[in-house]
């Protein structure tokens, strides 16, 4: 008998086995959005009774197996929200990814800037509390802007949209009705409602999209007694929308704001503290953003004449009326300006802006990184302009020290994409720091895309051995066909496109969800196509030809009407 020796089956990586519990997951979120859909009312909403359910339902099971809030809470919400393609049909792509392939030429973009998000909704805002008429734009129309619209609308004010303007007719003041007000997926739309109601007694509800049912608004909750006034969160222990708001109208004299809490709500209060009936003084020592709000909201508080004290870092807004110009210009919105002047870096050649560019630290700081990247930028009183002689090709660790503390966290994406546009061409690419957790696997996730590995602080093209039956060498990149990829953000988004300048028509990158660009700056997909001379005038509308007079042609001729017949009886 021959000795027989059987060789153990190997095991599958542990990696593999993860992958498919993953996929399984996934299938299960799939059948469970499918059900919530037959659930859903008339209105085409789930019903608070049976949403209140499922989420104590879950809670209650999570509770006997961890104790992490963002499982029981967070996760939860996130089930509640997603969205999944429809069903493809027979033959049918299931997603057509956006290719993002621009020309390697240098660019010629010149243009009206896009103006600023915030500040064109704080006018919006002085316009609709005094029922003063104003016209502004041309506005991004993005959805912070359209929200925002239908907010103060809402509330009782007249604006309209008209093209790439909104227009506030000279009407009513807008006041604090007790209804539920939807502020969309934007902090800054509550901010302003709610300093509006803090000023009279009032109560409402206000319900947003998933970033405000997400976000943590427990400093905002904690402030509310210093300012007579109550929030609830409607679902239990959550810290996010929907919630509910109880005014006094009973302003504290004098308010010490806490460092915890959104610079953005003592920026409302202060634009909304002309409409107070006793003025209010607020106190920003502790603040450590204090510098913002002196140079994004006072200046609009003095170009409307209100009455406006400032002793240190304590400021003191009284009532009044204020005078509002018929057509304020707002600066230009830094974060989409900075996307578009890389572009000269990016692509050589040059970018111009025209507007006004905005005086506070973080958008400085901006044109300083694209300066430390080899542009020249020229920042003129009413334009912008950033060039490059070529495309960038090494970004060293120097250049990234020009950001400092005052370049905004949200736009890290901007430097990693130029890191990454730089080290797709072969050549030497610092990364910033990154501190937060969740932006930091965002930025990891990116550059997997894009084929780079993040090693020692700079990013590298990703090299692989070769797979073709040993007929290529160790180290040789493999070329292979990348999945679309999902932007977190539309900054994100906007930084993939930046990076994939780099490869121009030879590049492989996709993003799934290019929509996502489109709700903060709608005319950024028409630009990026039209590189690397986008013309983003609109083409004259066509007149139709004028119809041919019709002729009358009189004769002497009489018509003479037959003799009926008897059947015709």
């Amino acid at each position: 008998m021959s000795d027989q020796f059987h060789e153990p089956k190997a095991r599958r990586p542990l990696r593999e086995v993860v992958s498919d519990i993953d996929r399984d997951i996934l299938r299960l979120l799939m059948r469970r959005h499918n059900l919530l859909r037959k659930m859903h009312n008339a209105k085409g909403f789930l019903d608070p009774s049976e949403e209140k359910g499922l989420r104590e339902a879950w809670e209650a099971a999570v509770s006997r197996v961890s104790r992490d809030a963002r499982l029981s809470s967070r996760f939860f919400s996130l089930m509640q929200e997603v969205d999944f393609l429809p069903r493809p049909e027979d033959g049918e792509e299931r997603r057509a990814a956006f290719n993002l392939a621009p020309p390697a030429l240098p660019v010629r973009l010149d243009m009206e800037a896009p103006l600023a998000c915030r500040a064109s909704r704080a006018w919006l805002f002085l316009a609709a509390a005094s029922g003063h008429p104003l016209t502004l734009g041309p506005c991004l129309m993005n959805d912070p802007i359209v929200d925002c619209v239908k907010l103060f609308n809402q509330m009782g004010a007249a604006l309209n949209r008209e093209d790439a303007s909104v227009v506030a007719a000279a009407a009513t003041p807008m006041t604090a009705p007790d209804k539920v007000l939807h502020a969309g997926d934007s902090a800054w739309n509550f901010y302003l409602a709610l300093a509006f109601y803090l000023g009279r007694p009032s109560r409402t509800k206000f319900t947003g999209d998933t970033s405000l049912k997400l976000g943590d608004f427990s400093p905002v909750r904690r402030l509310m007694p210093s300012l007579g006034a109550r929030l609830v969160h409607v679902v239990p222990k959550s810290d996010g929308f929907p919630i509910r708001i109880e005014c006094s109208g009973a302003l504290p004299d004098s308010l010490r704001f806490p460092a915890e809490a959104p610079i953005e709500l003592a920026e409302a209060l202060l634009l909304a503290g002309s409409f107070y009936e006793r003025p209010l003084r607020i106190d920003l020592a502790d603040h450590p953003h204090k510098d913002i709000l002196r140079r994004r909201t006072l200046p609009i508080l003095r170009a409307v004449n209100a009455k406006l004290e400032e002793d240190g870092d304590a400021f003191r807004i009284s009532p009044s009326d204020i005078s509002l110009p018929q057509h304020p210009l707002p600066p230009m919105e830094p974060e989409l300006a900075l996307f578009l002047l890389a572009l000269a870096p990016a692509l050589g050649g040059e970018v111009r802006l025209r507007g006004r560019w905005p005086d506070y630290p973080g958008a400085q700081a901006g044109l300083a990184l694209l300066g430390a990247c080899g542009a020249t930028v020229d920042c003129r009183d009413d334009a912008v302009v950033c060039s490059a002689a070529a495309p960038l090709k090494t970004l060293p660790a120097q250049a990234l020290s020009a950001l400092g503390d005052d370049f905004p966290a949200d736009w890290l994406p901007l430097p990693i994409a130029l890191a990454a546009a730089a080290a797709l061409r072969g050549g030497d690419a610092a990364l910033p720091v990154i501190r937060d957790s969740q932006l930091r696997a965002d930025a990891q996730g990116f550059l997997m895309d894009l084929g780079l590995d993040a090693l020692d602080g700079k990013a590298r093209t990703r090299t692989l051995p070769a797979d073709n039956g040993g007929n290529g060498e160790e180290g040789e990149e493999r070329r292979v066909d990348r999945h679309p990829w999902n932007a977190p953000t539309p900054v994100w988004a906007m930084a993939l496109a930046v990076a994939a300048c780099a490869h121009g028509a030879r590049t492989g990158f996709k993003l799934g969800n290019p929509g996502i660009i489109t709700g903060l700056y709608p005319a950024f997909w028409a630009l990026y196509n039209g590189l690397p001379e986008p013309r983003m005038q609109r083409p004259a509308e066509k007149t139709a030809p004028a119809a041919p007079k019709r002729r009358r042609v009189i004769t002497n001729a009489i018509a003479v009407l037959p003799e009926p017949r008897d059947e015709d009886y």
